[in-house]
């Protein structure tokens, strides 16, 4: 029985230091992910999910992070670390509304934003909130 006891404890206390680490961890992740947010001293900043970006064909990622708009940027940093996709809000051609993007379709309004710089083309597609006002604040 005091083997059982014993064994039971170091379960538990195994359990508890999992608990704290993956806490400690998250705090880390995010107060990172403030700080790479804060970097571009955005004027608007939402909680948003990438949906795809064009030119990523192969490597198509999605994940949850921040859609900002600052002065001179348009930018989704994802929370966790990753590569941000920044655009240039004079390299912005269009922000547009749909339910599709790269032969993949969802149940609700994507932002989907194009961009062209250095004479290349490309585009995303992000879930928001309020996809129209952010299309308003794109044009």
């Amino acid at each position: 029985m005091g083997t059982l006891l014993a064994l039971l404890a170091l379960v538990a206390g195994l359990v508890l230091l999992l608990v704290v680490a993956g806490l400690v961890r998250l705090a880390l992740v995010r107060r990172a992910h403030r700080r790479r947010v804060a970097g571009y001293a955005p004027e608007v900043v939402e909680q948003a999910g990438l949906f795809a970006v064009a030119s990523d064909r192969q490597t198509q990622v999605r994940g949850i992070g921040s859609l900002l708009l600052g002065r001179e940027h348009l930018a989704f940093v994802p929370l966790v670390a990753g590569r941000d996709v920044e655009v240039p809000r004079e390299a912005i051609t269009s922000a547009t509304l749909s339910r599709t993007f790269m032969g993949r379709s969802t149940g609700a309004d994507l932002l989907v934003v194009t961009w062209s710089r250095d004479g290349l083309a490309d585009a995303a597609a992000f879930q928001v909130s309020d996809p129209a006002g952010w299309r308003d604040r794109l044009a």
